[in-house]
Order: C-alpha cells, then sequence, then structure tokens
C-alpha cells in the first residue's frame, strides 16, 4: 500500500475503515431539556438587545447630517456675489449651446 503522508488523506481512510456504531435514542431526561431550552429560547426577543445600539446608531447619524448641513451652509453664505455670479453664467452657457 502507499504511503502518502497526507494527514487528510490518512485520516479519511482511517475513518473509512472504523467499525459502524449505531445510535439509539436519546435519554428522555435530556430531550426533555432540548425541548424546553428550544421553547424557552424561541419565546425571548434578541431585537431587545438592539434597539438601544440602533438608537443610538441613528442619533448619531442624524447628527453628522446636521452637521454636515450646518457646515456646507456656512460655507456658501461666506462665498462673494461675484463668485456665485460666474458659476451661475457659466452653467447657463454651457445649457443654451447646442
Amino acid at each position: 500500500m502507499k504511503n502518502s503522508g497526507d494527514p487528510l488523506d490518512r485520516l479519511l481512510q482511517a475513518a473509512a475503515r472504523a467499525p459502524r456504531v449505531g445510535v439509539g435514542e436519546p435519554a428522555p431526561g435530556l430531550e426533555s431539556r432540548c425541548l424546553a431550552a428550544w421553547r424557552s429560547a424561541r419565546d425571548t426577543d434578541d431585537s431587545a438587545l438592539l434597539l438601544p445600539w440602533l438608537r443610538r446608531a441613528l442619533a448619531g447619524a442624524v447628527a453628522l447630517v446636521l452637521l454636515s448641513a450646518a457646515w456646507n451652509l456656512g460655507s456658501a453664505w461666506q462665498r462673494p456675489a461675484t463668485e456665485v455670479f460666474f458659476e451661475d453664467a457659466a452653467v447657463q452657457i454651457a445649457l443654451n449651446q447646442p
């Protein structure tokens, strides 16, 4: 037999040679505990844990939007009127050309 030296191949071959063992029924106590845990887990609400985090994220996003809007409006009011006029004239010329 060829020894490949690959640990994965050796493991798979050993698993193929292993005897098959039948699995019986689980103990009644184990089954009832598992079902009780499943039923109690189904009743819990995981969204209650996420709600405070989502509220803080929303508040942060709103604050970022308001800060950005205030910054942009502040910089727009500080522009000289001639600069705005020249920008508007350039846009109008570009739109009127065929």
